[in-house]
């Protein structure tokens, strides 16, 4: 059914696992599961068999300490907690869970929120709409003939249902990656004759760099994060076939598009959804979702172009500067066209009185000096675009898929004039 790096897990191995969970009075119940384990096979073995009962499971990021993990699954609402280092372990160590919350519904997947723009969010998807999901995206996407490469997380949604859940309705065996090496990654790509990767930006720019020109990737989706441009162009260049697929934790996967052209570009929405946007470049609004009479608000903006979505911001991201809208995004392309500039990430500093101020947090080979980067950055974009706060810095800290949280990077700026004024006010 499923690999698991180098291991092959057989349709015996599911059935075995499934005879212990049924032999397990909590698990048999299948109540409310949250399950942390690196032991990948058993997480999905646990999460099939919770589907399959009709039972709603939460699967935890595998590196959580014990503590971390009561916290998570309290505050889900789960009943019961498989913690341990494998399935033996995990099982021997299920332990009932008292909930901070009382939780009524269907069945259901738990998925946390990236918390990028507030505290994350515990959304339940029930498993008939992520079968609608799952029978969508293979009607939209044409993935004949090719191996899924999973060398993402499988307790998110983008590993999980995309990658492993997909492949198992098309009766294709994935091949989850835990390893997180690059070379071995490149290794398992090389070993299939026409493969899928299912990865992060952050990784799929590692493997480019290591990629031979004369031995590029067959196939590649993205998700998560948007690529940069100087990124995209990079790896275009060493994947035949780029794709790029665009959703929420609140519905899965709404759009994907194929062999893109654009690090922007998103694709045409899946069949069971219908989307909402801008009509142009100009005039972008939020991108909302609507998947039968449920809307969803995604608090993305974006805008169509020749039917396929394209996205320009977040919209907690945006700033305002003198009633004048700046997104992030366009700024930090034109900083990233820099010689000697690797990374760059732009957010507000809230000033009051309804004005923003444009910050840049910036990576380089080199010393720059401030005005050297108002400089080039004023021939390229209009007067209220151009960073007036700018800090030079080792690296930008990223979450694993890639997010940059500029929400918390605008609350330290903000504590940190909050402490300048205070300091002037007390001398």
């Amino acid at each position: 059914m499923i690999y698991v790096n180098d291991v092959h897990h057989d349709q015996p191995y599911f059935e075995r696992c499934f005879a212990s969970f049924d032999r397990h009075p909590a698990l048999r119940a299948a109540e409310r599961i949250a399950v942390c384990s690196p032991d990948t096979a058993f997480c999905l073995a646990l999460t099939l068999y919770v589907k399959q009962r009709g039972g709603t499971i939460y699967p935890l990021p595998v590196d959580m300490p014990l503590e971390a993990a009561r916290r998570r699954a309290e505050r889900s609402g789960a009943t019961f907690l498989a913690f341990g280092a494998d399935a033996e372990t995990a099982l021997e160590n299920v332990e009932r869970i008292e909930a901070a919350c009382a939780v009524v519904g269907q069945a259901a997947l738990i998925q946390t929120s990236s918390g990028t723009t507030g505290e994350p969010k515990y959304i339940a998807r029930s498993w008939r709409s992520i079968d609608m999901e799952i029978e969508s995206y293979t009607r939209h996407f044409d993935a004949s003939g090719l191996t899924p490469i999973v060398a993402c997380p499988t307790n998110h949604s983008y590993g999980l249902i995309c990658g492993v859940l997909v492949a198992i309705a098309r009766g294709v065996q994935p091949v989850v990656v835990t390893n997180p090496n690059p070379r071995y990654i490149l290794r398992k790509l090389q070993q299939s004759e026409s493969p899928l990767l299912y990865a992060s930006p952050p990784l799929l720019v590692a493997l480019s760099m290591l990629m031979p020109e004369d031995g590029p990737i067959f196939a590649a989706m993205t998700s998560g994060t948007l690529l940069k441009q100087k990124q995209f162009e990079a790896i275009r260049s060493k994947v035949r076939h780029l794709h790029q697929q665009y959703g929420c934790s609140e519905a899965g996967c709404l759009t994907l598009g194929q062999d893109i052209s654009s690090a922007n570009e998103l694709g045409h929405a899946l069949p069971h959804v219908d989307l909402v946007a801008g009509p142009s470049a100009s005039e972008p609004r939020e991108i909302v979702a609507r998947i039968g009479a449920v809307p969803v608000e995604t608090r993305d903006l974006g805008y169509f172009e020749e039917g396929s979505l394209r996205y320009v911001s977040r919209i907690d991201d945006m700033i305002n500067v003198s009633g004048l809208n700046v997104y992030p995004t366009e700024v930090e392309e034109v900083v990233l066209q820099m010689p000697g500039v690797s990374d760059a990430v732009v957010y507000r500093s809230n000033q009051g009185f309804g004005g923003d101020q444009v910050c840049l947090h910036v990576v380089a080979d080199r010393t720059l000096e401030h005005g050297e980067i108002r400089g080039w950055c004023a021939k390229k974009l209009a007067s209220h675009q151009v960073p007036m706060r700018i800090a030079q810095v080792e690296s930008i800290p990223r979450m694993p898929n890639g997010k940059v949280s500029r929400k918390a990077l605008t609350e330290a700026s903000n504590r940190r004039d909050a402490h300048a004024s205070g300091a002037r006010v007390s001398s």
